[in-house]
C-alpha cells in the first residue's frame, strides 16, 4: 500500500471517528435497569443546597463535547439523563468550562454530583434549573 493511500484511509477514519459522537456522558457507578431509573425532571442546582435538604449521594456524573465552543449549559441535558440513569432526582456540586480537543480549541464540559433528594418540592423554592 503507497503512503497516500494509508494516509488517505487514515485521514478518513479520524474524521468518521470524530463524527460518530459529539457528545459523550459518564459516571462513575453502573447504570440501573431501565425500571430503576429515574422518571422525569432532574434539578440541577448551581449552588450549595441548605443543610435541611436531604439527600443521598449516588454517584458522579459528567458531559463533554468531542467538537464546538458551545456553552456549557447545552451539556445540562446529557448530564441529567446521565443521572437518570444511576436513579437520581438532582445533581449538586457543578463544575465546568472549556477544554482543548482533537477537534476543537474550546469544547465544554461539565460534571456534578449526582444526588438523591428526599423530599424533592424543597428544590422547587431554590435556585434550581429542571431538565
Amino acid at each position: 500500500m503507497d503512503i497516500k493511500k494509508l494516509c488517505s484511509a487514515l485521514i478518513l477514519g479520524l474524521l468518521l471517528t470524530g463524527c460518530a459522537a459529539s457528545n459523550v456522558s459518564s459516571s462513575n457507578v453502573p447504570d440501573l435497569p431501565i425500571s430503576q431509573q429515574t422518571k422525569g425532571a432532574i434539578y440541577i442546582a448551581k449552588h450549595y443546597l441548605p443543610a435541611n435538604v436531604k439527600y443521598t449521594e449516588v454517584g458522579k456524573v459528567k458531559a463533554n463535547a468531542r467538537y464546538g465552543y458551545d456553552s456549557v449549559v447545552t451539556l445540562y441535558p446529557l448530564l441529567a439523563e446521565e443521572a437518570r440513569k444511576i436513579g437520581a432526582n438532582a445533581i449538586i456540586d457543578l463544575y465546568g468550562g472549556h477544554t482543548v480537543t482533537a477537534f476543537s480549541w474550546g469544547a465544554p464540559y461539565t460534571g456534578g454530583t449526582a444526588i438523591k433528594v428526599e423530599d424533592i418540592e424543597q428544590l422547587k423554592q431554590y435556585d434550581v434549573e429542571v431538565y
